[in-house]
């Protein structure tokens, strides 16, 4: 899988999976279980979730193993 393009206007799913190196369905349960993993979409088209380059590249994304149900 190639890096997405930091100079996009949005990434999609599958552009943030590739960028942290994990599944698409990894960042679908992101979203799911809303433990802050993931940042809120900066657009949704249609109903998939989309964002801003730098939104991503800005997240402060906790190490793996990093239990967020326990805050």
């Amino acid at each position: 899988m190639t890096a997405p393009d930091p100079k996009a206007d949005y990434w999609t799913i599958a552009d943030v999976a590739g960028f942290w190196g994990v599944s698409a369905q990894t960042i679908r349960a992101y979203r799911t279980r809303g433990r802050g993993e993931l940042p809120e979409p900066d657009k949704v088209f249609g109903r998939s979730p989309a964002w801003k380059p730098a939104t991503i590249l800005a997240f402060p994304r906790l190490g793996q193993g990093y239990r967020s149900d326990l805050h």
